[in-house]
């Protein structure tokens, strides 16, 4: 565990913690959540379970896991913050049920909100969460993002019986200032399967990751974005030879037509829908 960010509780949950249960994480008593629950860290060494230290983590996750730093660090990837993260080893990660299906949808749910509570304050290192699914096999690029949408429905249904959408971001997805929330925190997601058009996107597995949205306001108030920005860009024309032609920086469009990797078509309606409770 990283010793230069803050592991305490987020104050703006009133969340308090004990010794039986996680009171910051509601889904801690959710025998679901908690049976395909695979929260893990790396640290240069070995393989951990944060909140469950000593449990021996899966081979199957050992894999997946190595296979997803090689092709972040074997190789010239565009995205300046996933190499930074994984060279910080700021990021967490696991691997789930199939893409949208129930235990999938609680799982990552409760992963992400021990996410929240072990990153409460953002610090100069990026910071991100990997999802990764044992399936269904991905037929295309439209399947996949059918699939990711339900995934993130499902787990905005179940969120906001416990916590309310991030107020510094908008809850619509045709707005300019749309955001995941998860925990009452924003998200920024990116989705990658093995259809991938993009280079940069492709995976063995089904792979949502979710970043911090916050973190890139911090990157903006320091001059420091569009720098990362034109970087990105630059090394993924050197890696596939043109830049993702959805990429667009928030607030010049609706972020969630970058989700799913797609070149969606201008009149793209997402079908994701935010309730409030």
């Amino acid at each position: 565990m990283q010793t230069d960010f803050l592991h305490v509780s987020n104050p703006e949950n009133n969340l308090a913690t004990n010794s039986n249960t996680r009171l910051w994480n509601p889904l801690s008593v959710d025998p679901l959540a908690s049976q395909f629950s695979s929260y893990a860290a790396f640290n240069g060494k070995t393989l951990t379970k944060p909140f469950m230290p000593g449990e021996p983590v899966e081979i199957e996750l050992a894999g997946a896991h190595a296979q997803m730093r090689q092709q972040i660090l074997g190789q010239f990837y565009p995205c300046t913050g996933a190499i930074s993260a994984f060279n910080q080893k700021s990021y967490r990660f696991g691997l789930y049920p199939e893409l949208a299906c129930d235990g999938a949808v609680s799982a990552v749910c409760h992963d992400l909100y021990n996410f929240c509570h072990e990153f409460p304050i953002v610090a100069d290192h990026f910071i991100t969460f990997i999802a990764m699914f044992r399936g269904p096999e991905i037929q295309s690029e439209q399947h996949f993002e059918d699939l990711l949408w339900s995934q993130l429905q499902a787990m905005h249904s179940l969120d906001s019986d416990f916590f309310t959408w991030d107020k510094s971001v908008d809850s619509a997805p045709q707005s300019h200032h749309f955001s995941f929330s998860i925990g009452g925190r924003g998200m920024y997601v990116i989705g990658m399967h093995p259809k991938a058009s993009r280079l940069a996107r492709t995976r063995s597995y089904p792979t949502m990751v979710f970043n911090l949205h916050e973190q890139f306001d911090r990157l903006r108030s320091r001059g420091k974005f569009e720098t990362m920005k034109q970087t990105i860009r630059a090394r993924e024309m050197a890696f596939q030879g043109s830049i993702n032609p959805v990429l667009a920086s928030f607030g010049e469009n609706s972020e969630a037509r970058q989700y799913s990797g797609r070149a969606v078509p201008d009149n793209w309606s997402c079908p994701f829908h935010s309730s409030k409770k």
